[in-house]
């Protein structure tokens, strides 16, 4: 019955194919040219146990011995630039305010120092990020208010001011550049902080390590008390808020206070950063490599130096500026410089950067310019450091895929 009952509705199974026969005519068809054989893939199957074996080793391996190899210039470069020469000289400066003042002699060999290091490295530095800019047709589309809004307005801003030099007060009577005074401390203690924190976690990835938002806000808080003390000193050091209270002696009582208070910060600052490289080191299982560490204590240097030798000032502009160029260098190198002629187009790089860094930053001490031009150099350094903030907001969007395969498409596997 169950026989018969199977037979009434019959559900056939369609016989399997012959695999090995199928395999046999491939073969034959393909015997001269076995390469375009679409089954030559499968002639020797692997099993897949054993293929996620080997990507899993191959991943440890890379996790292993590959970060050491993932840098933005050089291994050596990376550490000198990060934050290696910076924590050397700051170190030495730290030492030598407190074991003796700093008389004639120290105070004309910065003199001599600022020059130098202002014209081959603070000025390249800021025409590079113009490069960066301006190289790529499509910053034009994506950031007009930078790229051509705000060099309009700056060029307007120079105009009146060259226009106020040739009036007899000669005064700004609009108090523009007041207002640029206030507003530019703000501006690059958030410039020097954020660059160190974002070659911090540059650096970070590169080695490997996943910093966690635990982590982020342990270590980036660290910076944000640098910011605070940064905005601090400098109203403090430029008198602004003394000359702006009635009873100047309240203004100085004012802000001892505040830097006192700026200080104490700082120092929680720092170890709660300790903290955080500490743990991340703990829960990552290894250690945290000493350049991804090094702008972190680095940039503390600084402040430190600055607080001891306010003289010193200048230095933060070196340090950030040094520390700075090793990231469009790197670009220049990925996306422009040729092959084979790679150091000679290195070479006329960085002249060309000078260059234009001293004809934008000097053009108004050359003898031939009018006296009555000298306010608008001045106007002119503030506006190119002001825009330069604002190119930095733009150029270096990490999530952008045009902006990582300049920056790190060098360390794309063939």
């Amino acid at each position: 019955m169950s026989q018969h009952r199977s037979n009434k509705n019959p559900r056939r199974q369609r016989p399997k194919p012959d695999l090995s026969r199928i395999h046999a005519r491939q073969s034959h068809k393909y015997a001269d040219d076995p390469t375009k054989n679409p089954q030559a893939g499968d002639s020797n199957p692997v099993n897949l146990d054993q293929q996620l074996a080997q990507a899993s080793h191959s991943k440890s391996e890379m996790n292993r011995h590959g970060s050491s190899n993932q840098v933005i210039v050089s291994r050596r470069f990376d550490l000198i630039a990060g934050g290696g020469l910076s924590l050397l000289v700051a170190a030495v400066v730290i030492a030598l305010s407190w074991s003796s003042p700093s008389g004639a002699g120290t105070f004309l060999l910065a003199i001599e120092l600022y020059l130098f290091t202002d014209l081959f490295i603070n000025g390249p530095h800021f025409m590079a990020s113009y490069r960066l800019l301006y190289s790529r047709r499509t910053n034009f589309r994506k950031h007009p208010l930078v790229t051509l809004a705000f060099p309009f307005l700056a060029g307007i801003f120079l105009a009146y001011i060259i226009y106020c030099s040739y009036q007899q007060d000669a005064q700004d009577p609009l108090g523009i550049m007041g207002i640029l005074t206030l507003i530019a401390p703000v501006v690059l203690a958030w410039h020097y902080t954020g660059q160190s924190w974002g070659t911090t976690a540059c650096f970070a990835h590169l080695s490997g390590l996943t910093i966690r938002p635990k982590h982020r806000r342990l270590i980036r808080g660290g910076f944000l008390t640098l910011f605070i003390y940064h905005v601090a000193w400098a109203y403090d050091s430029t008198g602004i808020i003394q000359n702006t209270l009635s009873e100047q002696e309240a203004g100085e009582y004012l802000m001892r206070s505040i830097m006192s208070l700026c200080r104490v910060v700082v120092a929680a600052g720092f170890i709660a950063g300790l903290f955080g490289f500490w743990d991340l080191s703990k829960q990552t299982g290894k250690r945290v490599p000493i350049r991804t560490w090094l702008p972190w204590a680095g940039t503390f240097s600084w402040y430190v130096m600055v607080d001891l030798n306010p003289a010193s000032f200048f230095l933060l502009q070196f340090f950030h500026a040094f520390q700075y160029l090793m990231f469009p260098l790197r670009v220049e190198l990925n996306d422009y410089a040729p092959k084979p002629n790679a150091f000679r187009h290195l070479i006329f790089y960085y002249v060309t950067l000078v260059s234009l860094g001293y004809l934008a930053f000097e053009w108004s001490s050359f003898d031939s310019i009018p006296k009555q031009l000298i306010p608008a150099g001045t106007a002119m350094m503030m506006m190119i450091n002001l825009h330069h903030y604002f190119i930095d907001a733009v150029i270096w969007k990490i999530r952008e895929p045009e902006v990582r395969k300049s920056l790190f498409g060098h360390l794309t596997p063939n």
